[in-house]
């Protein structure tokens, strides 16, 4: 599986220009912003926004990959691919979030529903998406310090195929769960590379 944002973590199966395919799931145990408080009631399903903007917000009105490294280095998104160098990607530490997104460059508004599996669904951290697309910010992780991976059960879990409003600009596509706002939200949006079509999107 992917990576925690929120109290949420989310898969990349695929992105290419005509759609964007993953897997989300809730709650993960997030302990500053709990998705549902104990004693709560538990809601057959949630609904979450989907946003997406191509290319990429800005960051406090800077390109969106400033304040992130690789190897000690600036980022450079033009020239780094492979799974191994985007895993290694750092956040310099109190980097501000990603800016609402332009009107003209969204991709993609749309909700989906996330219901509840008959089993509750197990995910793994790290997941085979490992490096497969950046977080825009530095964030919580669910693996205990010390340790390289855990193992999560969700309550709800879902698989989605959504295609693009508009094909995206250049090579890169930001997601987002808050719509980009506000400034100060306590989640992580994903930076993701436009990468080939696969079987899950026949051309």
């Amino acid at each position: 599986m992917g990576m925690g944002t929120s109290d949420a973590v989310f898969e990349l199966t695929g992105a290419c220009v005509h759609s964007l395919r993953f897997a989300f799931g809730a709650p993960i145990g997030y302990p500053y912003a709990p998705l549902l408080p104990e004693g709560s009631d538990q809601p057959e399903a949630l609904f979450r926004r989907v946003q997406a903007a191509s290319p990429p917000p800005r960051r406090n009105g800077e390109p969106w990959y400033a304040g992130m490294t690789l190897a000690g280095e600036p980022f450079r998104p033009d020239v780094v691919t492979g799974a191994d160098r985007l895993a290694a990607v750092e956040h310099e530490e109190g980097v501000p979030s990603l800016d609402a997104a332009e009107p003209e460059t969204i991709v993609l508004d749309e909700w989906i529903r996330v219901g509840q599996p008959d089993e509750p669904k197990t995910i793994a951290f790290p997941g085979a998406d490992r490096g497969q697309f950046l977080l825009s910010i530095g964030y919580w992780s669910p693996i205990p310090e010390g340790e390289k991976s855990t193992e999560k059960e969700v309550r709800y879990y879902g698989e989605y195929r959504m295609d693009w409003s508009r094909v995206p600009e250049g090579r890169w596509v930001a997601v987002s769960f808050d719509a980009f706002w506000p400034p100060e939200r306590d989640s992580a949006d994903m930076i993701i590379p436009i990468g080939a079509c696969d079987s899950s999107c026949p051309v």
